[in-house]
């Protein structure tokens, strides 16, 4: 077997060796429906189980309640940088963000062109080495979201 390199950077990260195997094996066949899971239909009940249990680990890993949407979107952190406030943002409200970094920098001109902007807490007098602790962030009560970014 080669020597596994582990990947810290950002976007796709290791993966245990288990997890790779299981796919490795599934890819052709996915449980017995003769078809790889990437040539199943997303409309199908083999896709709806595995997009079902998907959600379901995320709240369970997040304490969420089912009150709670988990959605998995394309794109990676600067698509999601516009689409947040593309969705989140409406006329006459304002994104609150707490800079912590280059990526909540980039989260922030973002939005800044979508709408009204508040740097809630910012770190970067102290060269971005800490995250805000709750008392520290101001929301103004106009606040639509508030984007934490824990570079």
């Amino acid at each position: 077997m080669a020597k596994r390199v582990y990947n810290f950077n950002a976007g796709p990260a290791v993966l245990p060796l288990e997890v790779l195997q299981q796919a490795q094996q599934e890819f052709l066949d996915y449980r017995g429906t003769g078809m790889s899971v990437m040539e199943i239909s997303h409309r199908s009940p083999d896709y709806e189980e595995i997009n079902s249990s998907a959600m379901a680990l995320v709240r369970e890993l997040l304490g969420l309640g089912e009150n709670f949407k988990v959605l998995f979107l394309g794109g990676g952190a600067s698509t999601q940088f516009a689409t947040i406030p593309m969705n989140f943002l409406p006329a006459g409200k304002t994104a609150a963000y707490a800079d912590t970094g280059s990526w909540s920098a980039k989260a922030i001109k973002e939005a800044q062109k979508l709408g009204a902007v508040h740097v809630a807490f910012s770190s970067k007098a102290q060269d971005y080495r800490r995250i805000p602790r709750p008392e520290e962030v101001k929301i103004p009560t106009d606040a639509a979201y508030l984007h934490v970014t824990s570079n």
